[in-house]
């Protein structure tokens, strides 16, 4: 009998890929605009709650000071003496008050280069844009 992977899974599996082609790259997630994970590589599942919620959170706060300008936030990058945490728009072609957004995150070493992190991070995003979007949740 075959076994059928569910959206996360194939998802996550995508991620390990974009994972093995950065030398340095340590964990990869996607979440929802409001801090929910969709998918993630190999990491503790609190791990990943904690790393959902917090991207969701840097990348609103960021975009906030831009809030009156055209166009959108593209990335966000933290800098710290272990690592990079890279943050950028995923899903960004569908721009629709019933969706919330989606974000890809990276977290990578110090020796990590950013070019080729953001490089292969937009072809990520840009080889899966339209299954990225996400329904915004409404109360029942």
């Amino acid at each position: 009998m075959q076994s059928v992977t569910s959206p996360r899974e194939q998802l996550s599996g995508l991620l390990d890929q974009l994972i093995d082609k950065i030398p340095g790259a340590l964990h990869a997630l996607l979440a929802s605009g409001d801090g929910l994970k969709m998918a993630w590589t190999q990491q503790p599942v609190d791990d990943a709650d904690t790393l959902a919620a917090t991207v969701a959170a840097l990348y609103s706060l960021c975009r906030r000071p831009f809030a009156a300008a055209d166009g959108g936030m593209r990335q966000v990058v933290a800098e710290h003496d272990a690592g990079y945490l890279f943050v950028m728009s995923a899903g960004a072609s569908f721009t629709s008050a019933q969706a919330v957004g989606t974000v890809l995150a990276l977290v990578a070493t110090a020796d990590a280069d950013p070019g080729q992190v953001g490089h292969e991070m937009a072809q990520f995003i840009r080889g899966l844009d339209e299954h990225l979007v996400v329904g915004a949740r409404t109360r029942s």
